[in-house]
């Protein structure tokens, strides 16, 4: 009998979580094993009582292997789990609108001064320059809403130089090609999702230039087999983010069905107990694909101004991480959308208002750990 009962395989610790000093993160793993066994933890010797042990031991890695020896006369038995130290961590947010592809249009087809003097991209600028927030910008190859789909291919590259100076704030990211068909990475092949990520990029690098152009958290409907985790992985992906973890869906005769069961389809198909964790503790590393996850908790274009403030005031609370992300996307924003919302923007501000008054920094999380350099990264 062996387990590890202190911490989770993939567990992100912090100094909430420990005793850290410059070079170390302090922290005691303990659990159970059989009574008469001489257990040790990274090789240090642990405290016996009855089944219980637990010991005091170091992470001076970014990413630590701890194993747990129990020796008796019948042998050796060791648990492996692997932990992640965020050195140094602080409170920090970020903020990831999905769905863009309205604004290329816009550029496309006007004769704008300044990309800011579009109302979508100046009300990102102003509440920079307010909240000092920093945004992701997701986006579509394609405007499936536009009469004549509109891509990427038809937007000019005049703006780049505006785009490389505003990249120290304002970053674009590949999506998926088009908003429809919905679920497009569900059941797809890696050469359509390489594909699609490649041209996309090409455009997106070609119109803002390679500064302002970063991997993606997450993909249209966070929904990607694990197979094809490496497509992105190759390509910079870091992160998975998602709002969905725990959602398992099956369209029955046009009808969308919630499952309470199996893997997370809306969630990259993680497991149900991956999930259930990230419920609780927001954050996750999958050392098998070595990828971040993040579970985001509200989206402003669903939740009121009231709502989001009152959801982050109660995350903070918690004191589960030093994470936040804001999610929403961009057609909201757009008053001859079917389902505009007027105060699109009101919303946008409370979700950088409100970790800016709770003392979070801006970030972007595909930077080092959610957005904790500290490793160098």
């Amino acid at each position: 009998m062996l387990e590890i009962t202190s911490h989770r395989n993939g567990e992100i610790l912090n100094h909430r979580h420990g005793r850290e000093t410059a070079e170390a993160l302090f922290i005691e793993v303990s659990g159970i094993a059989s009574e008469r066994s001489a257990v040790t933890v990274n090789g240090i010797p642990a405290r016996r009582m009855d089944r219980c042990f637990a010991a005091e031991i170091p992470l001076r890695e970014r990413i630590n292997r701890v194993t747990v020896s129990a020796k008796d006369k019948f042998g050796e038995r060791t648990q492996t789990i692997v932990l992640v130290w965020d050195k140094a961590s602080f409170k920090r947010y970020a903020v990831r609108i999905d769905d863009n592809s309205f604004f290329f249009t816009d550029l496309a087809r006007g004769n704008f001064a300044s990309i800011f003097d579009h109302f979508y991209l100046g009300n990102l600028k102003r509440l920079h320059e307010k909240y000092g927030s920093k945004f992701i910008l997701k986006c579509f190859f394609e405007n499936a809403h536009d009469p004549k789909h509109c891509t990427l291919e038809q937007v000019p590259d005049r703006y780049r130089d505006e785009f490389d100076g505003a990249s120290e704030w304002l970053h674009l990211a590949f999506h998926a090609r088009a908003e429809f068909p919905d679920r497009p990475y569900q059941h797809c092949t890696k050469e359509r999702l390489a594909g699609d990520y490649d041209e996309t990029v090409a455009q997106l690098r070609r119109i803002a230039g390679v500064r302002a152009v970063t991997p993606p958290t997450n993909v249209h409907w966070a929904m990607l087999e694990p197979a094809n985790f490496a497509v992105l992985r190759d390509r910079g992906l870091k992160i998975l983010t998602s709002g969905g973890f725990l959602a398992n869906r099956i369209v029955v005769e046009g009808r969308v069905e919630q499952l309470d069961q199996g893997a997370c389809d809306i969630g990259f198909f993680y497991e149900q107990d991956v999930a259930r964790y990230l419920l609780e503790k927001r954050c996750f590393y999958d050392p098998d694909h070595d990828l971040f996850l993040s579970r985001t908790f509200f989206c402003f274009n669903i939740d009121t101004p009231a709502e989001i403030e009152q959801k982050i005031r109660a995350e903070d609370a918690k004191n589960a991480c030093d994470i936040l992300e804001s999610v929403g996307h961009e057609q909201y924003a757009w008053p001859a959308y079917a389902m505009h919302l007027p105060d699109y923007f009101d919303r946008l501000e409370t979700a950088c208002r409100v970790p800016a008054e709770l003392g979070y920094k801006p970030v972007f999380f595909q930077q080092g750990i959610f957005g904790n350099t500290a490793w160098g990264e």
